[in-house]
């Protein structure tokens, strides 16, 4: 399948170690979708390296995570916490590679979802690969992570669907 190259960016927080613009020690990484796989690139700064220009596995273990999370969020419209993370180290990540991690769901159920991720370089040689299990959030828990994302206007509003759908029930309007 041949890419379209088009971006569609998901919402951030503040302080979130991965996708936070305020947290100072975190990556401050940007999550899109690109032919339905969501994506994010390794943005990794001296202090991320476990030593000499490596990046340190547990940075790249959250970077995959956050990006398997996000992938059962766009599947369902749930939001998702960590059940259990496998990573497996291929190749050292050194600092200033052009690497991307991309995730995708393997499957869903009610209780539970199923990713997978890779971090890739320009080329597709790979340098980790994860798989991890995520335990839905309530609807309510859901909206209120959402509440508390930021949007500019053009990201993928992943939550949409079932703020509508909550809304609904309750007797009120969206927005």
């Amino acid at each position: 399948m041949k890419s379209t190259g088009e971006k569609r960016y998901l919402p951030n927080s503040k302080p979130c170690f991965v996708c936070g613009e305020e947290n100072p020690a975190g990556l401050k990484t940007r999550f899109y979708v690109e032919d339905g796989v969501v994506k994010a690139p390794l943005k990794a700064s001296p202090h991320h390296c476990g030593y000499r220009d490596t990046v340190h596995g547990g940075v790249i273990a959250a970077l995959m995570d956050e990006a398997m999370g996000w992938a059962a969020a766009r599947a369902t419209g749930l939001m998702y916490v960590t059940a259990e993370l496998s990573v497996r180290y291929l190749k050292p990540a050194r600092q200033g590679l052009h690497l991307v991690v991309c995730a995708e769901v393997v499957r869903t159920s009610k209780r539970l979802a199923e990713a997978k991720a890779v971090l890739v370089d320009q080329e597709g040689v790979v340098y980790a690969r994860s798989v991890g299990r995520f335990i839905p959030l309530s609807a309510e828990a859901s909206l209120e992570v959402d509440d508390n994302l930021i949007y500019r206007g053009d990201e993928e509003r992943v939550f949409e669907r079932l703020r509508k759908e909550y809304a609904a029930q309750a007797g009120k309007e969206v927005y």
